[in-house]
């Protein structure tokens, strides 16, 4: 390999390498799932005692690992929804063996000893703030079309989304636990994905949306920046955005190939390695019945895969889409579902990867419109999603690999 000076390349992206042979081949290695503790969902009647998901994101900081993390609960009656979120905070020393502390900060009638936020929604990104901001965290959320928790979101500083307050909101901190409401961005689908790009001085949030691409209506992400937290590029309106992630035919074909029908981007995890940004995404390979209107989809199953970009917003893919991660075996914790955190965490030269793990297909206890259904028990819904972590040396996640003798050569740039 001929280079004007060493450094490390993630082949994701072969377009730099100018001349090779039929001895090379790209490679791409898998994550090693491992067992963590601490944060299995709760005994019955408890905040998270439906699930724990990382539908969240965590930052290890001066030796500490943060998470922030979806608790769901049982549902109290058929008649409310299955997606019933709290906002969980969780502290480890290793990313293995996690604590729940009692927070006392909201819901200590309702949840004794809870380790709840009174930040509402579902968290779709926490991030350390750019140098010189006023504040040290960024958070978005996205508040349902429902009502808060009562007794433990509904504090009068917080936006009450039966009043039209729903959708996509920012919020502003200096701990993490404690924080103030900056702004709501738009409304949307129920996802998003925030991170800081420190390398570029921005803020990216990718946004899922409900938009057509062939005859179908697909789950779809769209991409913002900004250098400020607050104020946001890339969003003018309806069809007036900059879509990012998205299926198309080949992926359609990897859905009938496995017996679906067509595919979806359903979430995304994004995290920069050099000079490249790496995306995994977790692809909703969706079933029959579909919706005849425009409407998301619930039926299906998963997988993941990786992508890379250089400015954050055209993604591409390695040939043949290779998966990330594989789904576990019929009765294991994520069997059914992979819902990836928002960025990867570096620790002691590895990339950790929080997911919340599903027994589960998408939609196995809701209706084509997402009424519960009543042929299964509440109780059933109990302990049906958890977070687990896969971990992956650091810069592994594209390789070259001479099959014999192999020669080749890389373009550095001018020489």
């Amino acid at each position: 390999m001929k280079e004007s000076r060493v450094r490390k390349r993630i082949f994701l992206d072969t377009s730099s390498v100018t001349e090779w042979d039929s001895h090379i081949v790209q490679c791409f290695s898998k994550p090693e799932k491992v067992p963590i503790y601490g944060l299995e969902p709760g005994s019955k009647g408890e905040w998270d005692a439906a699930g724990t998901t990382c539908f969240g994101s965590v930052i290890k900081e001066d030796g500490v690992f943060r998470m922030w993390y979806n608790g769901l609960r049982i549902p109290s009656d058929y008649c409310e929804q299955v997606d019933l979120p709290v906002i969980c905070y969780a502290e480890s020393d290793d990313g293995i063996h996690w604590k729940k502390p009692d927070l006392k900060i909201t819901g200590q009638h309702r949840y004794p000893g809870n380790n709840i936020l009174a930040l509402p929604g579902a968290p779709c990104g926490i991030v350390k703030t750019l140098p010189g901001a006023q504040w040290k965290y960024l958070a978005c959320t996205f508040l349902y079309n429902r009502p808060l928790e009562k007794n433990v979101q509904d504090i009068p500083e917080n936006p009450d989304p039966v009043k039209g307050n729903y959708g996509t909101h920012l919020w502003v901190s200096n701990d993490g636990l404690r924080w103030k409401h900056l702004k709501r961005l738009f409304a949307y689908n129920d996802n998003a994905c925030l991170i800081t790009d420190f390398e570029t001085a921005r803020y990216l949030l990718y946004q899922k949306i409900m938009s057509t691409h062939g005859l179908s209506v697909r789950r779809t992400w769209i991409g913002l920046e900004s250098k400020d937290g607050e104020n946001w590029e890339g969003y003018e309106g309806i069809r007036k955005w900059r879509e990012c992630f998205f299926c198309d035919d080949f992926d359609d074909i990897i859905a009938r190939m496995n017996g679906f029908i067509n595919s979806e981007v359903y979430c995304v995890c994004v995290y920069r390695v050099g000079e490249i940004l790496v995306s995994i995404e977790t692809i909703f390979d969706v079933g029959l019945p579909l919706y005849q209107k425009f409407a998301a989809n619930a039926n299906g199953l998963c997988h993941t895969r990786i992508g890379f970009s250089y400015d954050g917003f055209r993604w591409r893919y390695p040939p043949g889409r290779p998966l990330f991660l594989e789904r576990g075996d019929t009765g294991e914790s994520d069997a059914g579902w992979i819902m990836p955190s928002t960025t990867l965490v570096e620790h002691d030269g590895y990339l950790l990867f929080y997911y919340g793990g599903s027994k589960f297909d998408h939609g196995w206890c809701i209706n084509p419109d997402f009424t519960l259904r009543k042929d299964i028990l509440l109780s059933e819904h109990r302990g049906t999603i958890r977070i687990m972590m896969a971990r992956i040396k650091k810069d592994r996640f594209g390789g070259l690999a001479a099959i014999s003798k192999g020669r080749v050569d890389v373009d550095a740039g001018f020489r």
